[in-house]
């Protein structure tokens, strides 16, 4: 009975270690009131790779497979290692995996802990690209676009290098994103009107059950063109106003989120009743201007961001280029959930008006919405 108890400690402490520990809507239904007006529109366009509009089944839903764990000793050799006490050789440990010690018995205590660990590490598989996904990303990246220190991951090969993906929802999302629901970015209002329930945490367009789930939460602004404006004000001015307000119910929000909120707010252009005014080019960039230029100037290091797809920045901005670096969150269902959430795959496309790779990629949209990121901003 000893000898089989050995025979199973050693088969495990063998098998962890030659393993290694691997390291870690909305587009249109985040418009709100817009959905009736424009959401339809705009998922045509968008979703032009046939986008099915129903809720997204469990059985349709690809999640990334889950590495497999071999041994590379069989269980006779693991029992003669405990009477050998020379140098193994046969034994290489991957590019990933700690260095081998001499001790190879894993007491039980340990045990759960290893099992424990490989579990929340086998969260998210990663592909031979996915590992190097993150530095193609960072080569189209701004010079500004940075690696916050405080990342999901606990481990790192190298310093600021992202070498895992971040999964999350958006808006009011009822279901959780079966990749994971590491962040989540809910609507804070339109033009004049605040969506966002200070009391509660929640709204209709803001989904307080995956805000609580999420590691960290962002807010991002429905922009409101000059068809909401009130009567006798500018572009430009609109655009402050609405920047004043939407840094106002970010702060309420961070009220009930504490620190897991990032200081972004991210703009979303769209064309809408609410939205933006279709190919009103002239009022809608000075809108927008004004709107970055209000948080760089009175954000207090809460930074804007833009959200949009590349139709919907057109019909909206023609071809004024964004001006936050960073921070951007793009758009763009290729119909149902893809298999490949790397970005490789080339429907994770570079902002529009920019060379930048997007920060986020908004995946898939509907009922509910699906997003994926290579770095959080």
């Amino acid at each position: 009975m000893k000898n089989i108890k050995k025979l199973v400690k050693t088969f495990v402490a063998t098998t962890v270690l030659s393993f290694g520990i691997i390291s870690g809507g909305h587009f249109t239904e985040a418009a709100a009131p817009d959905q009736a007006n424009s959401a339809q529109n705009l998922q045509g366009r968008e979703k032009a790779s046939s986008v099915s509009s129903a809720t997204p089944k469990k059985a349709d839903i690809a999640v990334q497979p889950k590495a497999e764990i071999k041994p590379e000793v069989t269980a006779s050799e693991a029992e003669a290692k405990l009477e050998v006490t020379a140098p193994k050789k046969e034994a290489k440990p991957e590019a990933d995996s700690q260095p081998e010690t001499e001790e190879k018995i894993v007491e039980p205590s340990q045990s759960n802990n290893v099992k424990a660990q490989l579990k929340k590490e086998n969260k998210i598989s990663k592909s031979q690209a996915g590992l190097h996904a993150s530095e193609t990303a960072r080569s189209h990246a701004a010079a500004n676009s940075a690696i916050f220190s405080n990342s999901p991951s606990e481990e790192k090969t190298e310093p600021e290098v992202q070498t895992e993906y971040y999964y999350g929802t958006d808006s009011a999302t009822s279901i959780p994103n079966p990749a994971g629901n590491d962040f989540y970015l809910g609507k804070l209002g339109y033009g004049s009107i605040v969506q966002f329930d200070g009391g509660t945490g929640s709204g209709k367009f803001f989904s307080s059950a995956r805000a609580e789930e999420a590691a960290y939460v962002y807010g991002y602004w429905f922009l409101t063109g000059m068809q909401q404006a009130p009567a006798g004000i500018s572009a430009s001015e609109w655009g402050a106003q609405q920047a004043k307000l939407a840094l106002e119910t970010y702060e309420a929000m961070k009220s009930v989120y504490g620190s897991k909120v990032r200081p972004v707010i991210f703009i979303d252009v769209e064309p809408a009743l609410t939205g933006t005014k279709e190919y009103d080019y002239a009022n809608n960039q000075a809108i927008y201007t004004a709107f970055v230029n209000y948080l760089n100037q009175y954000g207090e290091g809460v930074k804007p961001g833009t959200y949009s797809s590349k139709w919907s920045w057109e019909v909206s901005m023609g071809e004024f280029s964004p001006s936050t670096p960073g921070a951007y969150w793009v758009a763009y269902y290729p119909g149902d959930i893809p298999e490949d959430l790397t970005t490789n795959n080339p429907d994770w496309g570079n902002f529009p008006g920019t060379t930048e790779k997007a920060q986020i990629w908004q995946y898939y949209g509907g009922e509910n919405d699906y997003n994926v990121a290579w770095m959080l901003p």
